[in-house]
């Protein structure tokens, strides 16, 4: 995808369209943990950002995708005029990076999120969890929800 299609897609607030023919993921892979780690990049968005910065961000990560085995999804901080992100923008970002990154996990951020949201993102493009430590979900139950197969990494 081009920059500016990108921009477009993010633009159109639109996350249903920006989903529009990706696959149902078969298997949803999840783990205990903070997400980060090695082969894995991390994604701003939502407050403190613009369309323009996620886009090129995401182009980055895409042009060295050999290199990158995750991103994770993270909301900006809330702010007193806004929230970190809104849950069409979390689902919106979700499906972008799915189109722009179609061979590396989408990990939306559990803790920023929660539970159902992150369970919700799987519809969006989201193919990976990664569960607090602490947190007792269930990821075969809520993977199974979705008409996944929950499958530990």
């Amino acid at each position: 995808m081009t920059r500016d299609e990108v921009i477009t897609l993010l633009d159109s607030r639109d996350p249903v369209a920006a989903a529009a023919a990706l696959p149902m993921p078969s298997e949803v892979g999840w783990l205990r943990g903070d997400g980060r780690g090695e082969g894995v990049e991390v994604l701003r968005y939502g407050a403190g950002t613009t369309n323009a910065e996620v886009a090129d961000r995401l182009l980055d990560i895409a042009s060295r995708a050999d290199d990158v085995r995750a991103v994770l999804l993270v909301p900006g901080d809330d702010t007193a005029g806004r929230p970190g992100s809104w849950g069409n923008e979390d689902l919106l970002v979700t499906a972008v990076a799915r189109r722009v990154l179609p061979g590396v996990a989408i990990r939306p951020d559990w803790a920023a999120l929660g539970e159902p949201a992150c369970q919700v993102a799987v519809s969006f493009g989201a193919d990976e969890w990664v569960i607090p430590h602490g947190v007792d979900a269930d990821p075969e139950h809520l993977a199974e929800a979705v008409g996944a197969r929950a499958v530990a990494r």
